[in-house]
């Protein structure tokens, strides 16, 4: 068991069992969850048991009796407990059992089992190698029944004297088909459905026939726990630095994508394909948390766009604060921001006169009195470049990534420099091949 001391519940996260659509850490951390919450309300269902126990009156007086009780006697009186009926919940409609008219009432079950999505995987494998024979498929039938078994003992419990019709009509309503004719009790009669008479001794009438009136507090726990947790624990210990990153991919993943639709909301009106770009990452991201096993090759493609669309959001912001510093809100900046970022040809209305068009020129001011290539105001005037000088020289930078040395290689990247000056004329390159099978 946990020590009391010790039992926290991780905040920040669904409450309940495990949301398989969540990443495989999330689903851990909300089984540990799980498990922490049922051993506080189990701890906490016998203390308030015990504490009532401790309140009950001790003054009752007790007899000496014979320790000598025939085996009939004791066989009585079991028979005589286990026909009360335990475990009541409420009554289910105005339905009644079938032999003896009593109400039929729902019965308190134990929880559902919670599962992860591992353990789903797993489970199905171990039904997968059980085989295909009848003896295969009536073992199956029986480990996916213990659930079964407990509603039936639950049921039993609460609804003394009843048969399995009875059990099928609140279990599963749509194995019960009604009559038009009335029974002695005044509701309508019925019969099992052809699915429930495939068989005549099919699996659910032997698990009714070998189950005990049982309630739910009596029976063994279905989901234990303390195990579960020991599990999850033992699972993440037990890592490695690469299974761990594997966890934690799908968590920044959405945390990326989450920080890219709030940035987004900024720059809507200079990037008009914001929103086709976020689709696009979701359905990527999605792929890659529905891969059972990461695949880094597509995660890289994922990272990759991630990055562009980075870049695109800082290169937005940036230009918006040269060409607009006060952040106000201009619709004649945003377009001229717009346009640059798609590589498209801008006209600046009002050339230098206009606030735009001041700003960049200023820009280029700066930039040349900080490298000391400003030159004179003569020199400039005679250049017929205003305030900017004429240039000393040009440069063109190619890259592109290209199929090498055959048509089935893979890209290679390839760079190319040309600089043009008065006096000369210089090319630079770096070249590669894929040099894998040849």
């Amino acid at each position: 068991m946990f020590p009391e001391e010790d039992s926290f519940i991780l905040y920040r996260l669904a409450p309940g069992v495990p949301d398989l659509r969540t990443c495989l850490l999330n689903q851990k951390l909300q089984m540990l969850n799980c498990c922490i919450e049922r051993k506080l309300s189990r701890e906490n269902s016998h203390r308030s048991t015990y504490d009532s126990a401790e309140n009950s009156d001790t003054d009752d007086e007790f007899f000496d009796c014979s320790d000598r009780v025939d085996e009939e006697t004791k066989r009585k009186e079991k028979h005589s407990l286990w026909n009360q009926p335990v475990g009541r919940l409420t009554k289910f409609g105005d339905l009644k059992l079938l032999k003896n008219g009593d109400p039929l009432y729902i019965p308190v079950t134990q929880e559902p089992v919670p599962k992860t999505e591992d353990q789903l995987e797993e489970d199905t494998d171990v039904l997968l190698k059980l085989g295909s024979d009848a003896e295969a498929s009536e073992l199956r039938a029986r480990i996916m029944s213990a659930s079964l078994l407990s509603d039936m003992e639950s049921f039993k419990a609460a609804n003394p004297g009843s048969v399995v019709e009875d059990f099928i009509r609140w279990y599963s309503p749509r194995d019960w088909i009604e009559e038009d004719d009335m029974d002695e009790w005044g509701q309508k009669k019925g019969h099992l459905s052809p699915r429930m008479l495939i068989e005549e001794n099919n699996i659910w009438v032997q698990m009714w026939e070998s189950s005990r009136p049982v309630p739910a507090c009596r029976q063994k726990r279905l989901f234990d726990d303390t195990r579960e947790a020991e599990k999850v624990l033992q699972n993440l210990d037990s890592r490695t630095i690469s299974q761990i990153c594997d966890l934690v991919i799908p968590v920044l993943s959405h945390a990326a994508i989450c920080r890219l639709v709030e940035e987004c909301r900024h720059v809507s009106a200079e990037l008009s394909e914001s929103n086709y770009r976020i689709k696009s990452l979701l359905g990527h991201g999605e792929r890659l948390s529905r891969d059972p096993d990461l695949q880094p090759r597509r995660f890289e493609a994922f990272v990759q766009e991630v990055t562009a669309l980075e870049l695109l959001i800082s290169q937005i912001n940036s230009l918006q604060y040269k060409f607009n510093p006060s952040g106000a809100k201009d619709q004649t900046v945003s377009g001229v921001v717009a346009n640059l970022v798609a590589a498209k040809e801008v006209e600046i209305e009002g050339r230098d006169g206009s606030d735009v068009g001041g700003r960049i020129v200023s820009m280029f001011s700066e930039m040349q009195n900080f490298s000391g290539e400003q030159e004179s105001m003569e020199d400039a005037k005679r250049s017929g470049n205003g305030v900017f000088p004429a240039p000393s020289g040009r440069e063109f930078v190619m890259r592109v990534n290209a199929v090498k040395p055959a048509g089935h290689s893979a890209k290679c990247p390839q760079f190319l420099r040309a600089i043009l000056n008065k006096n000369e004329f210089r090319l630079a390159g770096a070249f590669s091949e894929d040099i894998v099978f040849f």
